[in-house]
């Protein structure tokens, strides 16, 4: 028995198990460590390969990838893991029909077999060691398969929630100043609160499916608004212009306006913790030109400024948070060429789709 090829597939198996059960069985936990560092860095080659030859579709071709390679990881790494405990010992798998010792390809067929739970019976295992192991083996396939389809599915359906949100925050306004001057109805912005209030919990529930399914991080879009890092990001902005940019007569009920900031607040630092660090520069502050050209009562640009400056970290890590996801800030800062929510209006055409 070689002692160096059950150490190294004992070693494989439980590295395996505990990335699968921390991935699929953890509230709050976030990826196991195999999983979170093979999409991370599935993640950063395809970002560094756009960011030469800008390429969105490369990006949502690679969130795939890294959805479909945690289950194709989590079964490869099994089947070698096996594989190597199989090999241990030249007896431990026979021919059925000779009893002669099967080489490696046969064994690979065998262990590939078993974890399918297929059973197929040409080969087998000899011996009751090696026959108790084919049944640990066999369980041991039957659970991967079935965690890993009962974890998948649901990061299909959040993956759905998020571009429902982004198309959602964009029917509101493609800017942080076009989402208070579509609000605006010349004194005051009306029933604006209560959107608010339904994006509260909307945003909580992002927050919380991001923990759960941390590869929902690197879902990625194309058509920009269906792309929910862009929509965030621009709601966050909104509520800065709001809070801080807006006469404090012509607010909204802080009830309405401090949950969601909080709430925001709260899936910054979910993301933060596994994925992203503050950019380095501060992104440009929205500008308050386009509300007063409205008539919306407006803080003078100094005042602005001081009152947004405690504002900065969690700004630069907004900024982080877009280039993350393959895009930049102008993204989501300009009004006049790459106002996301123009293509939802009603004279725009239904077929007129821009992705860039």
């Amino acid at each position: 028995m070689t002692l160096g090829s059950v150490i190294l597939g004992l070693l494989i198996l439980l590295v395996v198990a505990i990335d699968v059960l921390v991935t699929t069985l953890t509230v709050g936990g976030g990826g196991g460590p195999l999983t979170s560092r093979v999409s991370k860095g599935l993640w950063e080659v395809a970002l560094r390969i756009h960011r030469q030859r800008s390429s969105h579709r490369l990006l949502l071709v690679t969130s795939w990838i890294i959805v479909t390679q945690t289950a194709l990881l989590w079964f490869g790494l099994t089947w070698v893991g096996w594989v190597l405990l199989f090999s241990a010992t030249e007896s431990a798998v026979v021919k059925a029909t000779t009893q002669q010792p099967a080489g490696i390809v046969e064994r690979i067929y065998f262990v590939g077999y078993t974890l399918s739970t297929l059973g197929l019976g040409d080969y087998q295992p000899q011996g009751v060691v090696w026959q108790i192991a084919t049944a640990v083996a066999a369980a041991n396939g039957f659970f991967l398969v079935t965690l890993a389809i009962a974890y998948l599915l649901p990061v299909v359906s959040a993956a759905t929630q998020k571009r429902q949100l982004a198309v959602y925050i964009s029917s509101l306004g493609g800017t942080a100043e076009d989402i208070l001057i579509r609000a605006w109805n010349g004194k005051d912005f009306g029933q604006f609160d209560q959107h608010l209030i339904n994006l509260t919990s909307q945003i909580t529930l992002q927050g919380e499916s991001h923990l759960a399914y941390p590869i929902l991080h690197y879902f990625h879009g194309i058509e920009r608004s269906r792309v929910m890092v862009q929509s965030f990001v621009v709601l966050d902005e909104a509520l800065t212009l709001l809070q801080y940019g807006v006469k404090e007569p012509h607010q909204l009920d802080p009830a309405a306006v401090g949950p969601l900031r909080r709430s925001n607040a709260a899936f910054i630092k979910t993301i933060r913790s596994a994925y992203i660090e503050a950019a380095s520069e501060n992104p440009p502050l929205p500008s308050l030109e386009p509300l007063r050209k409205e008539g919306i009562p407006t803080v003078s640009d100094q005042e602005f400024f001081a009152a947004t400056k405690h504002l900065t970290l969690r700004r630069r890590l907004l900024l982080a948070l877009i280039q993350n996801d393959g895009w930049t800030w102008d993204a989501v800062a300009s009004m006049q060429t790459t106002n996301r929510a123009t293509s939802l209006d009603d004279e725009t055409l239904i077929d007129d789709v821009v992705l860039h």
